[in-house]
């Protein structure tokens, strides 16, 4: 049905692979989510975006033997999208084997939410929940858009082609390549000013995996229409009001 839509709005779809919580193991809703990959790409058409492929939850590019999906190669060849979806599932060892099977996203989404966005707890929150183990955003690896760019660097791509990834290609992807996403007189001022830092940088995600990045990209400041902001300026509640 999302597909259908996709096609009479000219629209692309973005589809959310990887299993969330669990489903039933029989029945009429039991679905094996290791085979959804291969059922789901034929009904999409080029410029419809596969997300999260390195998630460490069973769906991913990756099936249960440890191998690419096949369908991904040919997918790509008739020009679907991949965009990353980091967020709190990123597996550093499933996007190792993606990357060395020549899968190479298009964009570099950080997939930050409420459920794997950390702030302070309010007043009576309890400390533990019934359900935690079954959370599948369970973790505490924290990440943003840039660590998610140094995670990319560490898996050797390069900045070359991390950059196009968050600028020039995600504009390409929602139709307004030319517009954002590029610095050219006439285009809108939308700037991410970061700093790379060279050093060795210990980088870990919620399986564990740990790589070592000799890069780290930090934000410093952006401009937006206009206007400055700095990456450690805090933002008062009446501002976000405004």
């Amino acid at each position: 049905m999302s597909a259908e839509i996709g096609r009479k709005t000219n629209l692309p779809l973005y589809v959310h692979f990887g299993q969330l919580w669990g489903l039933p193991k029989s029945g009429a809703n039991g679905e094996d989510a290791d085979t959804i990959l291969e059922r789901v790409i034929p009904e999409l058409q080029p410029g419809d975006i596969l997300a999260h492929p390195f998630t460490r939850h069973p769906g991913g590019f990756v099936n249960r033997e440890g191998e690419v999906h096949e369908v991904i190669k040919a997918a790509l060849d008739r020009g679907l999208k991949v965009d990353v979806g980091h967020g709190s599932h990123f597996s550093y060892r499933l996007a190792r084997k993606a990357l060395d099977a020549g899968i190479v996203p298009n964009t570099l989404g950080a997939d930050m939410h409420g459920y794997n966005t950390h702030v302070p707890a309010p007043p009576g929150t309890p400390a533990e929940h019934d359900d935690d183990e079954a959370n599948p955003f369970a973790g505490q690896a924290k990440f943003s858009l840039t660590q998610a760019m140094s995670s990319m660097l560490a898996l050797g791509l390069t900045i070359e082609q991390v950059v196009p990834m968050v600028t020039t290609n995600a504009a390409a992807m929602i139709g307004l390549l030319g517009e954002i996403g590029t610095l050219r007189p006439g285009a809108t001022a939308d700037i991410s000013v970061l700093a790379d830092e060279r050093g060795r940088f210990v980088l870990e995600d919620n399986e564990k995996n740990k790589v070592v990045a000799e890069r780290l990209l930090q934000p410093l400041f952006c401009l937006r229409a206009g206007q400055r902001y700095d990456a450690n300026a805090t933002i008062l509640p009446e501002a976000v009001a405004a």
